[in-house]
């Protein structure tokens, strides 16, 4: 897996096909392998670029102190820049696509179009797990020894609830991508997504936007999809998939990459 050096810290990612580049970012617990699938489908028809944020994945966790919302938003462009990328669309998955949205606002010379799926533009949305998760005594807890006991039995019992059609993809892909993650970048990255709120922010987006979101997300409330809706971001298409959670391109890749395709022609 290619690396690159940021200001920083090292960046890990991965990067397949040809044609008109786009990034995507995963979410909470996950890595760039969150969207194998996209990738696979679509490489034929984009360069596509998924990178690891700080703390997750193959992507620094060790030399840093922080792992923020904000760290996240600076990481991007400076992943960029490293690739010599200039303007290009992005897509981010939960906490990635709150990031894609603050690279959005405080970038917008760099993002084409910008694409949010099962996000949290107001961090409240979040469920009580995930606040809980956000303190570091339940994160000790969870992590606790070389095995993570306490987050497989966790993960385990939550994976029906939150990929209804693929649980054991679901557990599978949390369980391996836990190697990539610190206790502190566990907890301290839901904590700083708990305490983000864009919602007046986002009113001042002048790209086109997407919101996709799985009606059956027990993770981020669904609702979060009306800030896409009724104007409240100018422009903007805000899209439901009723059979979806949290993970629309697991649950309903057909419907998922309709909607992916609808917001590269955007």
């Amino acid at each position: 897996m290619p690396q690159i050096v940021t200001p920083q810290g090292v960046v890990h990612y991965e990067a397949a096909g040809s044609g008109p580049p786009v990034i995507l970012i995963h979410g909470w617990t996950q890595a760039w392998n969150t969207w194998r699938s996209t990738i696979e489908t679509y490489q034929g028809q984009y360069r596509m670029y998924a990178p690891d944020l700080w703390g997750f994945g193959e992507s620094d966790k060790d030399r840093r102190e922080s792992f923020l919302v904000n760290d996240f938003i600076e990481l991007i462009p400076q992943f960029m820049d490293a690739l010599g990328i200039g303007k290009v669309p992005i897509m981010g998955h939960s906490m990635g696509g709150t990031t894609a949205l603050g690279v959005a606002l405080k970038y917008p010379e760099r993002v084409r179009k910008v694409a949010t799926v099962g996000s949290p533009v107001d961090g409240r949305s979040l469920s009580i797990f995930l606040k809980l998760a956000a303190q570091r005594f339940v994160a000790s807890v969870m992590l606790a020894g070389d095995s993570n006991l306490g987050l497989r039995t966790f993960i385990r019992l939550w994976s029906p609830f939150v990929s209804r059609q693929n649980p054991d993809l679901f557990y599978k892909m949390t369980i391996e991508n836990s190697a990539g993650f610190s206790i502190d970048s566990f907890f301290g990255s839901i904590r700083s997504l708990w305490h983000t709120d864009l919602r007046q922010a986002v009113k001042g987006l002048r790209m086109p936007s997407m919101g996709i979101y799985g009606m059956r997300d027990v993770i981020v409330m669904p609702n979060q999809v009306k800030y896409f809706e009724n104007g409240h971001i100018p422009g903007a298409t805000g899209i439901r998939i009723q059979n979806a959670g949290h993970f629309a391109m697991w649950d309903t890749p057909k419907t998922f990459n309709k909607a992916f395709q609808q917001f590269m022609d955007m």
